[in-house]
Parts: structure tokens; C-alpha cells; sequence
């Protein structure tokens, strides 16, 4: 990006410094739970034609099945609609990837001329030090994804970590212009124990993003308190594509492996659109 363009680049995203941003995030959530349905559906409607939303793929396909926005907005699909692929690691979301690579003393890549660390990113050293030499990939769900995040990898979780913070939007202008852009937002980690070691998943709000659910936790757990809470949840196992958590509005999807875990397949870039299922890792053996 020339001088030029990344000057535009910071001139559109500073109005979210000074946007009430979490006002803004609990009227979000206002007007999607909302059952008015002369007011949602509507909203339903207009969302699905401008977003182009593949509802053909959801278990309810018609809008007036939702009893709300928020309810379409975190939409089941049918059983058969993401299929598996035969790889150690698989994409927990659909998406499209904005970076991945691998770890380099405990920094990931934001963006061309930003980076973060590991430790920010989990909340402290303890989780963040398996990962030092790992590899990561940083998945954005646009509007018109499937916002329900599943588990890459079987495993045992042995913990959640909530992490209050801002409500930075996470497009890809705002993730270039604006430093420790997931350090700074709200977040849910989930640290898992699996055959590879430890993955975690982080699931990153943004504005508008009223929440992250776990099937754990359920809704009432959504957001974070005024301070970073970890908890250890007992007899929580996840099968390799088995929900996760859900997005309340849509947001970014990272994912930390550590060494000596697989890398990802060479196909896989920055830029490229990826569904839940695909592989990120080359095809298990045998």
C-alpha cells in the first residue's frame, strides 16, 4: 500500500476512536432480539437481497421462520450443508483468511506493518507461551457468513478466558489502520487439549457484535465483566466440527497451533474464501 492510500486508509477509521461504540453494540442487540415483526422482517429481507445470504443451505429458509434478526443472524445449517474434509485441522468458520503463517517469538501478523503478540491476544504469558514457534490463521466472517464457530480439532477444553475491551470494527481497512486491533477488542479464548497439543481458538467481537455465546456457557454468558476471567469448565469435549460458540453479529476468528503441529496447506493464502469443514492442514493419513 502506497503512502497515499494508507493515509485514506487512517483518515476513515479514526471516526471509531471517538464512536460510543458500546452504546451503539447494546442497541445492536436491542433491535435484533426485538419480536416486532412488522420491524424485522422486513430488515430480514432487505439484509438477505443486499447481502446475497444463502438461506437455500439453512434448516429455516424462509425469513419468516426467524422470530427475530438475531435469531437469523445465528441461523443453523442442514446437516449435510459443510462437509468434513479428512485433515488434522479444519476451518472452524466460513470466512475469509486475512492472515496466517507462523508464529515468530510470540508475534502473529495483523497487517502489512502491524503486528501483536500472542500474549495480548490470550491475556497473559501462561497461555501464550505453548505457542511461541506455533502457527496461526486469522479467519473474517462478513455479514453474509454462517456466524456459528465449530472446533477445528477434537479436543478437551481446559479452559475459557473472557477479555473485556473496545468494539473496533474488524474490516479489512480498520485491520490495517488501526494498531493491536485484536489485542484491543473484546474476546472469548478457548484452550483446547488435543492429540496435537494445545489449539486455541479466539473468538474476537467487534462493533455491533453483541456478543459471543459458547455451548457451554450459553447466552447468558455472552459478554466479559470489567476484568480478564478465566474459567475452567469440567467434561467439555468437542468433536472436530462440533459447535463451538456463535457470533451475536459477525467478527474474526483466530486459531493458534503450537510447534511441531502441522503447517497449513500451501493453497491456503491471505484473500482466499474458506468454509467451515475445509481443510487447513494436509489430508489426515491413511
Amino acid at each position: 500500500m502506497n503512502a497515499q492510500a494508507s493515509l485514506a486508509v487512517r483518515l476513515l477509521s479514526w471516526p471509531q476512536y471517538v464512536l460510543p461504540k458500546q452504546l451503539l453494540t447494546r442497541l445492536a442487540w436491542a433491535l435484533s432480539t426485538c419480536r416486532w415483526r412488522w420491524l424485522n422482517q422486513p430488515f430480514m429481507r432487505v439484509f438477505v437481497q443486499l447481502f446475497q445470504v444463502r438461506l437455500d443451505e439453512a434448516e429455516k429458509s424462509d425469513p419468516s421462520d426467524y422470530e427475530c434478526f438475531n435469531d437469523f443472524f445465528t441461523r443453523a445449517l442442514k446437516p449435510d450443508a459443510r462437509p468434513l474434509a479428512e485433515s488434522t485441522l479444519i476451518s472452524p468458520c466460513d470466512g475469509t483468511i486475512s492472515q496466517l503463517g507462523s508464529i515468530s517469538n510470540g508475534t502473529l501478523i495483523q497487517a502489512k506493518g502491524h503486528s501483536y503478540s500472542a500474549a495480548a491476544l490470550l491475556g497473559g504469558e501462561d497461555w501464550a507461551e505453548t505457542f511461541a514457534d506455533g502457527h496461526f490463521v486469522t479467519i473474517y466472517l462478513a455479514p453474509n457468513d454462517y456466524h456459528r464457530v465449530h472446533s477445528p480439532i477434537a479436543g478437551r477444553l481446559i479452559g475459557e478466558r473472557r477479555i473485556p475491551g473496545t468494539l473496533f470494527s474488524v474490516s479489512d481497512a480498520t485491520t490495517r489502520a488501526v494498531p493491536n486491533l485484536f489485542t484491543r477488542n473484546e474476546r472469548m479464548v478457548a484452550m483446547l487439549e488435543t492429540a496435537q497439543g494445545p489449539v486455541a481458538v479466539v473468538m474476537v467481537a467487534a462493533l455491533l457484535v453483541a456478543g459471543i455465546e459458547t455451548v457451554w456457557g450459553g447466552p447468558e454468558e455472552r459478554r466479559p465483566g470489567s476484568g480478564i476471567e478465566t474459567r475452567i469448565p469440567s467434561g467439555v469435549a468437542l468433536a472436530q466440527g462440533g459447535e463451538l460458540g456463535r457470533f451475536h453479529w459477525g467478527s474474526t476468528v483466530i486459531v493458534l497451533t503450537p510447534s511441531g503441529a502441522p503447517d497449513w496447506r500451501e493453497s491456503l493464502s491471505a484473500g482466499r474464501r474458506i468454509r467451515l469443514g475445509q481443510a487447513l492442514t494436509a489430508p489426515s493419513p491413511g
